[in-house]
């Protein structure tokens, strides 16, 4: 079970000192309510594995724009985002949105019942984070791997300049730590704080 919106406002939101709003969807959005233009890009997704995850997404963006200024028309959103990000995982998709307009990107990442292959850390760490897994006690990779990787997907949508970049062209300042800094091989900073028990974690990163 995934926690509450309280809860990660408090755990993910407060941290970076931003009033977050959050949605999780499990429904998937129904085809009468998509626009025109949605119900397009559904008949092009329609019986494919991303159908089901993609109307999750809609759900979660649909509620949270109506709570947030009473309007359902997404079609517009693009990403990266200054204030709005999404991620699926499993049956669930959870949206976030900054209100006010402070920020250059926000970036959101979830994984449910989640495993990263140590064989794949090489793809996404670099040789600084993978010189720290290094270092630590084997039974801890698969839970460190996770963190990381989850941190990584959030930072790396937080990133208005992430077009052309991979996770590993980002790097995390403390890889122990769950609060913290990242950097992009271009330059730009971004904060994050994330979330993680079991093979379940969730991620925020904002590029202020």
């Amino acid at each position: 079970m995934l926690p509450d919106m309280g809860f990660l406002k408090a755990t993910l939101g407060e941290p970076l000192g931003l009033d977050l709003h959050f949605n999780i969807a499990d429904e998937q959005a129904c085809a009468a309510t998509l626009s025109l233009a949605e119900q397009k890009r559904y008949q092009a997704l329609e019986n494919t594995a991303r159908a089901k995850s993609w109307l999750l997404g809609r759900a979660a963006l649909k509620s949270l724009r109506t709570r947030l200024d009473g309007r359902t028309d997404i079609d517009a959103l693009s990403f990266p985002n200054a204030r709005f990000s999404l991620s699926h995982s499993a049956d669930v998709a959870l949206a976030v949105a900054e209100p006010s307009g402070c920020l250059e990107g926000i970036g959101v990442d979830l994984e449910v019942d989640t495993r990263i292959q140590p064989a794949a850390a090489r793809f996404f760490l670099t040789e600084h984070e993978q010189q720290w897994l290094q270092s630590q006690a084997a039974e801890r990779w698969s839970h460190h791997l996770l963190r990381i990787w989850c941190i990584k997907e959030a930072v790396f949508k937080a990133n208005p300049g992430n077009i052309g970049r991979t996770l590993a062209d980002h790097e995390l300042d403390r890889p122990a730590d769950a609060r913290g800094e990242a950097r992009a091989s271009t330059g730009q900073k971004m904060e994050y704080a994330s979330w993680c028990e079991s093979r379940t974690c969730i991620a925020l990163a904002v590029c202020r």
